[in-house]
């Protein structure tokens, strides 16, 4: 088993316990406990959150992810790079420390009616966006040096875990929601502490200067590419993110609730995306370096057909549930019925297409994603505002899916037609009819209107269901050959 597939299990295993918890906490807790509007400033600070991050980093996680090569040298701290890394990004943070005092007076106006509990809980961004740019960072700096899980287990499976201890507070009355608050940023400043803590014990923590090492022509490069993937970087953030801040523009904080919540099944779709690309952006680079296409070319392919494979799966595993899951929630989220189904779409496009986007940043053409993301954040920005008016909520998740589906169309079609790189086979349609079958089949029995008890069981037999047809379907066909490979050898173990 290659590295890069290990450490993809390892990461997606970890984030489906993330999953599970997560769902456990935004997807059931929080809407019982708290009231929409409450449930919306966390979904609201999170997403802004996210993009000012994006900005505070200045383009160097990004400019790492190509050049680290470069650095790399264990004897001499890495060339100095997490100097680097870490002074770039403070200088950035304090930019977001500045803009959120300027257009303070300004969010207040447009806040105050609608969204005051945002207005009142608004420099929480500060702490929240300082925390996540430097788990991120140091996040990053141990990818680079093939660490990937680490940073996916203290993000998906550590922050979670203590989030919900905070909220399991609340629920018993042991803190009001206003100390929950500070337990939830309580949950990034610890990972990023055991983050640190990681790097220092695998001895990779330098900050001396005199391991600093940046030769002017890689410095130019490096600073050129830095602004280029903050702008690419900043812009693909606007796009996932900025629809919870044009429903609560449009539509309130309430609201912003209600979509938050439905928007985060699309994370349970995306997981193992998550992970692939933090593992394959170094293998790509590397590869790069080398001139060496041909693994570029099946790692392109593995990555569109592997994602694809679980992402369907796990669509069709919460679409054909769907109805039941609603069962949970209180009156007024059935709203985001069809905002589930929207962005799912959009997120299992985005897997299907693979690492099209780190083919790209890490090439000569990076240039031309840049171009991408700017296309895109106009049209999001235009699009989403006008199909809220139309669809309100619904309207929100359409432009999501039409906005990621084009996005990654033209930057498919521009690896193909620069490099070539075209990993689609009849494999990977024959996924897609497999996941229809299955959700049609899943769909067909009626669901339970009598106690939770029979929906719990309701959704435990139909997903069982699901899965052993899918997996089957999918071995029988021979459609994953790694699939077949893997539970051959483990029933030859099994056998000994």
């Amino acid at each position: 088993m290659s590295s890069i597939q290990k450490q993809t299990i390892q990461g997606t295993a970890f984030s489906y316990v993330g999953i599970v918890i997560g769902f456990l906490t935004t997807g059931l807790l929080l809407p019982n406990l708290l009231g929409k509007d409450q449930n919306g400033l966390i979904q609201l600070l999170s997403s802004l959150a996210i993009i000012l991050t994006q900005f505070a980093n200045l383009g160097i996680n990004g400019a790492g992810g190509r050049y680290f090569p470069y650095f790399r040298n264990y004897e001499r701290g890495h060339g100095g790079f997490l100097l680097l890394a870490v002074g770039t990004s403070l200088l950035g943070f304090l930019g977001c420390a500045v803009a959120l005092w300027v257009f303070r007076p300004w969010v207040i106006a447009e806040n105050q009616a609608k969204s005051a509990l945002f207005v009142q809980h608004y420099y929480l961004l500060l702490p929240l966006t300082f925390f996540t740019l430097f788990f991120n960072l140091f996040d990053t700096y141990a990818r680079l040096l093939y660490d990937s899980v680490t940073g996916t287990f203290l993000k998906d499976v550590g922050q979670r875990v203590f989030f919900l201890l905070a909220v399991l507070a609340h629920w018993f009355g042991w803190i009001d929601f206003y100390t929950m608050l500070w337990g939830w940023l309580g949950s990034y400043l610890i990972p990023l502490g055991l983050m640190i803590a990681s790097v220092v014990r695998n001895g990779h923590f330098t900050l001396n200067p005199t391991y600093l090492n940046l030769p002017p022509g890689l410095a130019v490069s490096l600073y050129r590419y830095a602004g280029l993937t903050l702008f690419a970087g900043l812009s693909s953030q606007v796009i996932l993110h900025i629809d919870k801040a044009l429903v609560n523009n449009s539509l309130g904080l309430s609201s912003t609730g209600v979509y938050g919540t439905a928007a985060n099944f699309g994370s349970v779709i995306a997981a193992p995306a998550m992970m692939l690309y933090k593992v394959s952006g170094v293998v790509i680079a590397d590869a790069w370096k080398n001139n060496d296409l041909a693994k570029i070319r099946s790692v392109y392919a593995k990555s569109c057909l592997s994602q694809l494979l679980i992402g369907c799966l796990v669509f069709v595993g919460i679409a054909a549930n769907l109805p039941s899951v609603f069962r949970f929630l209180p009156k007024g989220y059935e709203a985001g019925y069809y905002v589930i189904l929207w962005i799912g779409l959009g997120k299992l496009f985005d897997m299907a297409t693979g690492v099209n986007g780190t083919i790209l940043n890490t090439s000569r053409f990076y240039v031309w994603d840049s171009l991408f993301n700017l296309l895109m954040v106009v049209l999001t920005i235009v699009l989403t505002p006008m199909l809220i008016r139309q669809y309100g909520l619904n309207g929100a998740a359409i432009g999501a899916a039409l906005t990621t589906g084009l996005f990654n169309l033209s930057r498919t079609l521009f690896v193909w037609y620069k490099f070539g790189l075209q990993p689609f086979t009849w494999r990977n349609a024959a996924v897609i009819g497999v996941g229809g079958l299955v959700w049609l089949i899943a769909a067909w029995p009626a669901y339970p209107t009598g106690t939770l008890v029979a929906v719990i069981l309701d959704v435990t037999l139909r997903s069982v269901g699901i899965v052993a047809a899918y997996v089957g379907l999918i071995f029988a066909l021979r459609i994953y050959p790694d699939l077949n490979g893997m539970l051959a050898q483990g029933v030859a173990r099994f056998r000994r």
